[in-house]
């Protein structure tokens, strides 16, 4: 029938899991879960399950145990786009996978990702349909834990978004250091692509997306599920050889 789920994309980090239904070959859902609260009992097991993550063997096991047909995206597939990356085989899946998520929209641009979580991540596609390369920093909650593993003193700050730019205590130092410098650094990033590339589309995805305030122009585009739709696109490309 044409409601029916055909195939499961699973995206999962060290402690939470995304999990798409695709349905008429477009993700129809996603659902975010704990480890220990994956719903297996809801899931079907002869149902192809596509996956993009590094996960463990404990986890890859209990997968492979469950479903029949496991679908893993690798840079040894084809994709929607060309590869100009020195270093293909230490490339993350979750980078691979964003790309191929945007290469299909605004053909003839060139195009940016941001993707702002655990790191921040830039990736440039050309407008030749090529991918450059980008960038990889630290996030926000790496770069507070950052200053309290390397230094003697200073605490553990949990993350503040509404903190003053000058700081008026340790606290508050460090709570405007880490934001409003992470925020500092995503916008002089930007600035640097958009004056070598006039035409640049961006695209903004990750957990930390919603710290930051984009300015709202036609040319940046929010997409919440980037990495799954770039899983579900290089899959549409492979279907037939898997």
């Amino acid at each position: 029938m044409e409601d029916e789920v055909t195939a499961y994309i699973l995206d999962a980090g060290n402690t939470h899991v995304k999990l798409g239904y695709v349905k008429n070959r477009v993700i129809a859902q996603v659902k975010r879960f704990d480890m220990s609260t994956f719903p297996w009992g809801t899931l079907q097991g002869n149902i192809p399950v596509l996956i993009s993550s590094v996960i463990t063997d404990e986890w890859k096991r209990s997968l492979e145990d469950f479903f029949q047909n496991l679908v893993y995206i690798s840079v040894h597939m084809k994709l929607p786009f060309q590869l100009a990356y020195q270093t293909p085989e230490t490339l993350g899946i979750d980078r691979l996978c964003n790309i191929g998520g945007i290469a299909m929209k605004n053909q003839g641009m060139s195009r940016l990702i941001v993707d702002l979580g655990t790191c921040i991540k830039f990736d440039f596609l050309g407008a030749n349909q090529v991918y450059e390369g980008g960038s990889i920093s630290p996030g926000l909650n790496m770069r507070a834990k950052a200053l309290n593993a390397f230094t003697a003193k200073l605490p553990l700050v949990p993350l503040s978004v509404s903190t003053k730019l000058t700081g008026k205590s340790t606290r508050e130092s460090i709570e405007s250091g880490v934001f409003h410098g992470w925020v500092a650094e995503i916008s002089q990033m930007i600035q640097y692509y958009q004056t070598q590339f006039p035409d640049l589309v961006i695209y903004i995805t990750g957990g930390d997306a919603q710290y930051f305030d984009f300015d709202q122009k036609s040319n940046i585009f929010v997409l919440e599920h980037l990495t799954l739709e770039g899983i579900l696109e290089i899959y549409r490309l492979n279907e037939d050889s898997l």
